[in-house]
Order: C-alpha cells, then structure tokens, then sequence
C-alpha cells in the first residue's frame, strides 16, 4: 500500500510540475478562409498528387494532441468577417462585423499581443496579403472599419509590435498616400523597413518592417504560381522566427496569417486552395523544428478565422478523383492573366483557347470533358472572349468568366463542389500541441483561443 501511495505521490507531483510548466514561445497560426474541408482535401489532394511528400501527403498539424472544432460568430452574425473572428482570436471578445480590436460597443479592448508584451515578450505579426490587412491588424489595432489602411497602419507603428512583415501596405487613394509613404513614415518611427526576409531575420535592435520586392503587389503570389527565388510564407515566417529567437530574452508570440487561402476560395479553386494550405502546414513545420529545440516551453495553435466558399469534398457519386488536379498549372489569376495575353497577341480563336486549356488544366488530353462540359467552355468562348465583356467578381479578384467555368469543370470532374463565393457560418478547426496545452481542452469558441493562450503564459485575459 505504501508503494502505491508513493508512485501516487510521485505521479501527482510530475502532474503538478508539468501543468506549471508555461508557455515562453508561443506560435499562432490562422488559415484564413480553412474550414476543415480544406485541410482534409489538401490531404487527399497530397496523396493523389503529390506522391512524394512524407506520411502520404499528411499535414503535420493534423496530428497534434487537440484536433478540434469551435464556433465563431460574430456580434453581429451568425456568419462572421475576419476583422470580428481576428477580434475574437486576438481579444477574447466578440465584436461587430467589420470592427477590430474594439467590442459591439466600440470601446477598446486589449488583445494578446498587448498583454505578452507588458510581460516583456516579444511580438510578431506575419501575413503574406497586406500587412495592415484586417486579420494582422487586429492584433495591433482598435478601429470601427477594417477600410482605415491608413489609421491601421499609424497603429501599427505606434504599437508594440517588434517584427511586422506582409506583401505591401494597403491604402485608400482618398488619403493621398502610397505605400512608399508609409513606408517613410514606418522609417520616421524607427523601425527598419527592409524587402528581403534574409536580412530583416538578422537584425539586431530594431524593429521591423519586411515587405514584398514590389510594393504594389497586394499579396504574394499564389503557392503555384511562384517561380524560384519568389518570397513566400514560409521565407517570413523563417525571418520572424530568426528575429524573435535573437532579440527575446522573455519568450516570443508570432502570429502567422496564411490570407492566401481565403482569396482563392473566394474564387472556388481547388487546387490553389491546397497549395496555400500546404505553405501554410511549411510555415507550421518551422515552428515545429524550433519545437523540437525547446518542447517544454513552446506553444503552437493552428486555427482559422471562418470557412469560405463551402467547400464540398465527394458531392456526387461517392467519388473522389484528386488525381485530375494534377494538371492545372497555375492558379485562376494567372489563367487569366494569360487569356488576358492571349487577346492582346490577337489569339482569339476556339483552337487558340483549347491549346491553351490542354497546357493549362490538361482538358482533353489528360481530364476528359462531358459534352455538355465542352458545350459551356465553347458556348463562354463564343459570347465573350473576343470582346473581353463577361467577369466574375469576387471579393479579392476579378477573373475571366472563361477562366471561372474551366476551374469549376475541372474541380467537378475531381467531385469537389463549392456553395459560395463568400464565407459560411460553418464551425473551423482548432489544432493544438506544447506547453500549456491543458488550457485549452474547454475550448469551444474562438473567443477562448487567447485566453487559453494567456494562460498559458501565465496571465489572464480580461476583456
């Protein structure tokens, strides 16, 4: 009976210690846009066509200790935006659609990255669209409307944070700023503003500001559309993690957005949705080789902000045939890009466009058409090809009509489905492996994301 009392004691003591144990580096991930089908189809996109990725194409967040589901509404909605769902991610507080880092009632609230660095931690926010974007911003910022770039972006560099990073600075033309402007500004309030993530990862004893090497570029480009030598998510992430690592003494919380995978599935492609997904899983692996030098002081949250598009995995037949994604080369955007090129050179006729839809999707040659598929695809072409008149608009992008209907064939004929061009009230996956994670096993809506986080570290968050 002794011995049993003894191994007790012992193993209630181990308990104690490891539930003590805090979170020094903390890592939060947010797929904008990824609803669970996004992260499961990337799987089952992998194993079809990407035969040699490791464990068959799994991501490595999938396997983490919480794999979860929670709600995030917004104050206003059942359907949430990503300024209120990064509010909720940042703050712990449920907020207006198209608010950020205030609650319904417009008082400022503080959010996590507020609170870490009082406890002199050092803080990042990463994002491969606009840096004063909505989702980035709400962890830097309080504002009624995620459209004041230009106030957002004054936020930033009077905030705490220490290294910033994202594609450009976005403007309003009604400010009368660009953004090389506010990239003087960011210069006035002593930050270094640098264009290559190899160099800001080095910098010693200033803050940081890394853009893309062309300021007009919105966002980076699409995983499949990047060539070598092109920036990526995972080149900030890497900076940031180089930077932190240095300069902290206290621990270190990164935020890392992948804001690429809403803008695809606002456009309902498929195949670039999964790339981004996999840069996004990259990113995480960066954190998980720091993980494995620091495992009992390191934290890694993987999550979403909403689900967009509806994504529909095996809508007919009870099929799945991913391995005809394997021939569409580039995303929607550059495909009309290049249809865009092709009406420039003249190349306007029916045979021009098939050449270019065998190269591009591998239509006829490698994914058979119905014939009523081909009926459409010839019947768009015929309408408004040559005269350039018929768009499909949706939030981020405006995309050839005939660009839009050969991406849906072809996600059709893989059986993926889509009910939306905009977000849905669906639930978003939480992934969660580290130190502190006992914090987050009631987690059931975003809005306990950060404090489970505070936590962790040792705090609390009281909004």
């Amino acid at each position: 009976m002794k011995r049993v009392l003894s191994f007790v004691t012992v193993l209630l003591l181990c308990l104690g210690t490891a539930q003590a144990q805090q979170a020094k580096y903390i890592f939060l991930f947010i797929g904008d846009g990824m609803g669970i089908n996004h992260v499961y189809g990337t799987e089952l996109y992998n194993a079809s066509v990407h035969p040699e990725m490791p464990n068959e194409g799994r991501l490595s967040f999938t396997r983490f200790p919480i794999r979860t589901f929670v709600t995030n509404h917004s104050a206003s909605s059942l359907v949430t935006d990503s300024s209120a769902a990064a509010t909720s991610l940042a703050a712990g507080v449920k907020t207006v659609n198209g608010y950020m880092g205030v609650d319904a009632e417009k008082r400022s609230v503080k959010n996590i990255t507020e609170l870490l660095s009082e406890r002199g931690m050092k803080v990042g926010v990463v994002t491969n669209v606009g840096v004063n974007h909505a989702t980035p911003s709400a962890f830097y910022s309080h504002n009624e409307s995620r459209s004041n770039y230009g106030n957002l972006f004054e936020q930033l560099l009077s905030s705490e944070v220490d290294f910033a990073a994202g594609s450009t600075v976005l403007y309003k033309k009604r400010d009368g700023l660009l953004p090389k402007d506010y990239v003087e500004k960011a210069k006035q309030a002593n930050m270094k503003v640098l264009q290559d993530p190899k160099a800001a990862g080095k910098v010693r004893g200033k803050r940081v500001l890394l853009l893309s090497d062309d300021l007009s570029r919105k966002a980076l480009k699409y995983a499949n559309d990047c060539t070598e030598g092109d920036i990526t998510l995972m080149d900030y992430t890497d900076a940031a993690i180089s930077y932190l690592e240095r300069e902290s003494k206290d621990g270190f919380f990164l935020m890392v957005e992948a804001g690429h995978i809403d803008y695809c599935a606002h456009d309902n492609d498929a195949v670039t949705t999964f790339e981004e997904v996999n840069h996004l899983s990259k990113s995480v692996d960066m954190a998980l080789e720091f993980y494995a030098k620091h495992p009992d002081e390191t934290l890694i949250i993987v999550t979403a902000d909403h689900e967009t598009g509806g994504m529909n995995l095996g809508y007919k037949n009870y099929k799945m045939n991913m391995e005809r994604l394997a021939w569409q080369k580039g995303s929607i955007s550059a495909l009309t890009d290049k249809m865009g090129a092709m009406r420039e050179q003249g190349k306007t006729s029916w045979e021009d466009m098939v050449a270019l839809l065998k190269s591009e999707l591998g239509f006829w040659e490698h994914v058979r058409l119905r014939s009523k598929d081909e009926q459409s695809l010839r019947k768009a072409f015929d309408k408004s090809f040559a005269q350039n008149s018929d768009k499909v608009v949706s939030l981020y992008n405006v995309n050839e009509k005939l660009a839009s209907l050969a991406i849906e064939i072809l996600n059709k004929r893989a059986y993926i489905a889509w009910i939306s061009l905009n977000h849905t009230g669906m639930q978003v996956p939480l992934f969660i492996k580290g130190a502190g994670i006992e914090h987050f096993y009631n987690c059931y809506d975003q809005t306990d994301v950060p404090k489970g986080i505070a936590r962790a570290a040792g705090t609390e968050l009281n909004n």
